[in-house]
This record gives C-alpha cells, sequence and structure tokens, in this order.
C-alpha cells in the first residue's frame, strides 16, 4: 500500500473583486484549489474523539501529508468527494520534518 494513497486538494478563501459601485463581480471570490498533493485521511480513535470533545474541540478525521509549512487553520480540503476545514495547527509526526498530521472537520459530506 501507498503511504500517501489519497488525493487531496487544499482550498483557500479568496474575497470576490469590487465592481466599483459598491457591490461584487459576480462569480469572483469563494473558495479556490491552491494545490493537489498526496495525502492519508484517517479516522481518529474513540479515545481522540473523546478528549476533543471534552476540550469542546471536535474533529472528524486526520490527514496525514508530506512536510510542508503552508497549510493552516481555515484553508479546506476535500478528498474523497467530502470537503473539510483544517481546524488547527499541522503537528510535525516525531519532528523529522517528514510527516504532517491535521485534524480536519466536516464542512460539507458528498461535496
Amino acid at each position: 500500500m501507498h503511504e500517501f494513497p489519497h488525493e487531496v486538494i487544499y482550498k483557500v478563501y479568496s474575497k470576490p473583486n469590487p465592481d466599483g459601485g459598491g457591490g461584487f463581480i459576480p462569480g469572483s471570490g469563494g473558495w479556490v484549489t491552491r494545490d493537489v498533493d498526496e495525502g492519508f485521511l484517517d479516522t481518529p480513535s474513540s479515545n481522540e474523539i473523546y478528549q476533543a470533545q471534552q476540550l469542546q474541540h471536535p474533529f472528524d478525521r486526520n490527514l496525514y501529508y508530506p512536510y510542508r509549512t503552508d497549510i493552516t487553520p481555515g484553508m479546506r480540503v476535500v478528498c474523497e468527494g467530502d470537503t473539510y476545514e483544517v481546524v488547527s495547527k499541522p503537528m510535525d509526526q516525531g519532528g523529522q520534518n517528514e510527516i504532517m498530521k491535521v485534524p480536519l472537520k466536516l464542512v460539507s459530506p458528498g461535496g
């Protein structure tokens, strides 16, 4: 099995462009693709879910991906047809600058 078997689409929010009359240009702004990469979408353990709920920071999935530093809270991730929000700062697994882990919260199932 490949270490990162899933295609991951990273999205950022782009503000709409003003039309000069106090409104915005239709179709401008919204969630736009920043990058497409590989990752591994994993289900958290029941203990992880319980602890996150106790701290009032619930999440639905963990995403593991090759080391990079440009993924930030508030971004969105599309993987396997679902849309998730990055809910906290990514963590460097093991401190080796190889694999990152970030918790995700489901925003839109199936799209």
